[in-house]
Order: structure tokens, then C-alpha cells, then sequence
């Protein structure tokens, strides 16, 4: 008798998974409502009613473990295409997503969950299973169980006759992007675009490079503009203090008339020359959000200071007299008492989204701070995104434009696009940045949006941090020299 209830249990469940998700997607969703599924939507389709058939096979033969575990795979693959399905609107806003909804969630999240459902369904089942269970003999089925069977046919033979109509026979193989379903052929789309081929990788579109400065072109005549005006070096010097790692931003604050340096994970605070350090201290950055690599630095309001990663992972530090050690132990590595973390997030980015960046800078007078992509081995384009200081999130994008009046060319089939910033400040409206590429000090106007000059600073070596100090420019290199320009500001 226990057996029965739970062939009569597994029956049921073959019922459910062919009457609900298989059944309602093909007869209500397309064939009343006219949705049509995109390829992905028939890959899960198509393993739910795999599922079916082998809780048929098991309620046929019995829970065999060649039976459950082909049920185990085909739901782990069926997990894998939910997640992949469900991962590509998951981000979208409130209420967005892809074709229609079923008591507020989309169809791609409920085949998730089912098959997660059958995952824990075909573990319990295996969980129960028994010695005579595994006799090689056929059950005799009993009227529900037979009625599994009937009513999975009849939901199969629906589902083919909407892939004929809205996919097509092979070679044709359906849509990403499917359209309406009608039972004419006069409006039925067969089409072959997914064979087009992809790019594989393991990591899709996320296998990109990060950032290496190392090796770029650094002659301002090999750049995409031209004529660019010279703007000479009028001394050189150097951080005066050791630094755990090389540094990768400059910052200066003239209320407090002390610079800000960072490196890889250092926060470094120092006098107006740069010679002596006043306080520092190592970010652990893999605790809570993970900051990557630091590449850009600004003081912010009321003495607190901004570390941006190349990740656009930032951590906003206070300086402290006397921080509590034992309580910042979780978020440094070195010196507990000398900052106190007041947060760590992400900055979000829509133009700038899958981008690096190298640089920030903070504008008081708007309360906002500034970040510049650079390219990377997928997309390529310079993009500045602004972010309220209030929030911290994203107000503003746009892509620079050469002014007219700039008195620069772009050279043909040449772009802004090519320079690398790897430090900024902003100064009168204007983002002062410095590229890497092509030793160039770029100025961009923050109200128009377009880049309104240019100059070429000779003599530089991989530079990675910018900082505006009166009238003078500091331009600090990975290997800690420090190049000093006179401010072209007008």
C-alpha cells in the first residue's frame, strides 16, 4: 500500500508537470493567447516534457537508477537554461522582462523553479527507493497512472504542432526574438538566424581584459587628433614615502592642503609636496563588496575621501584620530586606526556597463562624482558617467564630442575613443583628464559635453593619477615620479 501512494504521488506529479507548465504554456499561452516561445523558452520546454516521460518510464518499470538519473541530468540542464534565461532580464526594472507573465513572474523564472522542484522531487524519490523497487520487472499501470501517460501525449502532440508552425522543420530552427503565434501559414516565420555563429567562451561576455597601461603608445603625434599644442613639464619630482605597491591615482584637497595617493589597496594621505605621509592605511579588498584594484581617488565632502576600483567598486574613507581598531580589523590590513569606513557599494553604469575605468574626480560645486571608461579587448569607447554624492548613483552619461571650436582635427577613421584616462580632476566645469595613450591632457566641458582642448605633455612614463593644485597640474607615474605642468585653465 505505501508503494502505491507513492506511484500514486509520482503519477501526479507527471500530471501536474504536463498539465501545468508544459500543457498551459503550449493551449492557453499559444494557442489562445498567441505566445510563441524563442528558442531558449523551447530548450525548456522541451526538458520538462523529458522529465514527464521518464516519471512515465519510472511508474512503467519503477525507480531504476538509469531512469532517475537521466531525470537528474536532464533537470540539471534545465536549471542551467532557467538561470541563463532568467539572468538575461533579472537586472531589467520593476515589471520588465520578456513575453508574458504568470502571477507576476515571467515564464523563464517559474521553468527555474520547476525544475529546481523536480531536482528536490527526484532526490526524495531516489531517497525511498527500495531492493524490490529495482526488480526487472513491468508494472501493471493503474487508471491514474495511465491517464499520465494519455494526457502527456495529448500536450506533446499540441507542442509539436506549435514548433511546426512557429519554428519550422529543420533547417529552420526558431527565434530569439519570436513572433506572434497564428495557426495561417501566412503568418507563420521560419527562420535561421540562430545558426549564425558565436564567439564560446567560458565566461561570455564577461571575458574581458583587464586594464594594462603598460605598453601603450605614448608619442602625442601618433594620437587621432591634431594639431595639438605643446604643454612643457616645469619640474619633476617624487612621493617622498614608501607605498605598498605602485600608485594609481592622485587627488588634492586645498581645505586641508594635503594630496591623496593610492595604490593597488593603499589609501595614503600626504603633505602639499608630497613628501611626507600623514596618515595610511590597506583596504581589505575582498571583504564585503569586492573592490578590485584601486584606480582612482578624490577627496569628498567633510574631509572623507573616495577609493574607486578599476571594477567601479568604490569605498568611501573617513580620517580618524583615534579609530577603533579592534572594529575596523574587518575592513583594513594594516593601520586599524587611522580611517574609519563609512561605505563600500558599486557604482552602476548603463553607456559605461562591461568598461573599466582608471579615474575619478569629485566636483563640489554639483555634489558629483566622475568616472571615465577606457577600452577594453570587447568595447571600445570613452564614456563619462556622473554620480550623485548624495546617493551615489548614476545621474548622468554621455560620450565626448570634439567641439568645433576646439581647434583640433580628428584624423581620418580616428576616434576619442582611443585615448586611455587614467587620471581626472575636475576644475572651473571642466574635466581635466590625462591619457595614458598618447600622453595627453584632455578637457572636457562638463555643461556641453564636448571636449574643447587638448595638449601634449612630452616626457611622461605611464602615467596614472592627475590632480589639480592652484595653477599647477600634478601628474603622477606607476613608477612614483611626479610630473608638474602649469595649469592650462582660462
Amino acid at each position: 500500500m505505501r508503494r502505491n501512494a507513492l506511484y500514486t504521488i509520482l503519477a501526479l506529479a507527471v500530471l501536474a508537470l504536463a498539465v501545468v507548465p508544459i500543457g498551459t504554456a503550449v493551449f492557453v499561452l499559444g494557442f489562445i493567447d498567441g505566445d510563441s516561445p524563442c528558442v531558449m523558452c523551447w530548450e525548456q520546454r522541451i526538458g520538462m516534457a523529458l522529465i514527464a516521460l521518464i516519471g512515465l518510464f519510472i511508474l512503467r518499470y519503477g525507480p531504476k537508477p538509469k531512469y532517475v538519473g537521466m531525470g537528474v541530468l536532464v533537470a540539471a540542464w534545465g536549471v542551467f537554461m532557467g538561470m541563463r534565461h532568467t539572468a538575461m532580464h533579472a537586472a531589467r526594472d520593476v515589471g520588465q522582462g520578456f513575453s508574458l507573465e504568470i502571477l507576476g513572474a515571467h515564464t523563464y523564472t517559474w521553468s527555474l523553479f520547476i525544475y529546481w522542484v523536480s531536482l528536490v522531487l527526484m532526490g526524495l524519490l531516489l531517497a525511498m527507493t527500495r531492493k524490490e523497487d529495482l526488480e526487472d520487472r513491468p508494472r501493471t499501470l493503474r487508471p491514474l497512472e495511465a491517464l499520465a501517460g494519455i494526457v502527456f501525449l495529448v500536450v506533446v502532440a499540441g507542442n509539436i504542432v506549435q514548433a511546426f508552425a512557429s519554428t519550422g522543420p529543420p533547417p529552420f530552427m526558431g527565434q530569439g526574438d519570436p513572433v506572434r503565434f497564428s495557426f495561417s501559414p501566412s503568418h507563420w516565420v521560419w527562420s535561421t538566424e540562430e545558426w549564425r555563429p558565436a564567439r564560446i567562451s567560458l565566461r561570455g561576455r564577461w571575458a574581458i581584459d583587464q586594464p594594462d597601461t603598460a605598453n601603450l603608445p605614448s608619442d602625442p603625434a601618433r594620437g587621432p587628433l591634431a594639431p595639438v599644442p605643446v604643454l612643457q613639464v616645469s619640474r619633476r619630482t617624487k612621493i617622498g614615502f614608501p607605498l605598498q605597491g605602485t600608485p594609481t591615482d592622485l587627488a588634492y584637497d586645498p581645505a586641508t592642503s594635503q594630496f591623496l595617493v593610492t595604490t593597488q589597496h593603499g589609501v595614503y594621505l600626504a603633505d602639499d609636496t608630497l613628501g611626507a605621509m600623514r596618515r595610511y592605511t590597506v583596504v581589505d579588498a575582498g571583504y564585503s563588496v569586492d573592490l578590485g584594484r584601486f584606480a582612482g581617488a578624490a577627496f569628498l565632502d567633510k574631509g572623507a575621501v573616495l577609493a574607486v576600483g578599476e571594477n567601479k567598486s568604490f569605498v568611501v574613507l573617513q580620517p580618524a584620530e583615534q579609530a577603533n581598531a579592534a572594529a575596523n580589523f574587518r575592513y583594513f590590513l594594516a593601520s586599524f586606526d587611522a580611517f574609519d569606513e563609512l561605505s563600500r557599494s558599486r557604482f552602476g553604469t548603463v553607456r559605461a556597463h562591461m568598461m573599466y575605468v582608471l579615474s575619478a574626480a569629485y566636483d563640489p560645486a554639483d555634489h558629483s562624482v566622475y568616472t571615465v571608461s577606457v577600452p577594453n579587448n570587447k568595447v571600445k569607447r570613452l564614456v563619462v558617467s556622473r554620480f550623485d554624492r548624495r546617493d551615489m548613483t548614476l545621474s548622468e552619461e554621455f560620450t565626448p564630442e570634439l567641439a568645433r571650436d576646439a581647434g583640433l582635427d580628428l584624423s581620418p577613421k580616428r576616434s576619442l575613443n582611443e585615448y586611455v584616462v587614467t587620471g581626472a580632476a575636475v576644475a572651473d566645469g571642466a574635466l581635466y583628464a590625462i591619457s595614458a595613450a598618447y600622453d595627453t591632457l584632455l578637457k572636457i566641458d562638463l555643461a556641453s559635453h564636448r571636449l574643447v582642448a587638448a595638449w601634449a605633455i612630452p616626457g611622461l612614463s605611464d602615467p596614472t593619477g592627475l590632480a589639480v593644485k592652484g595653477d599647477e597640474l600634478y601628474i603622477v607615474g606607476a613608477s612614483g615620479k611626479v610630473w608638474v605642468v602649469p595649469s592650462p585653465r582660462s
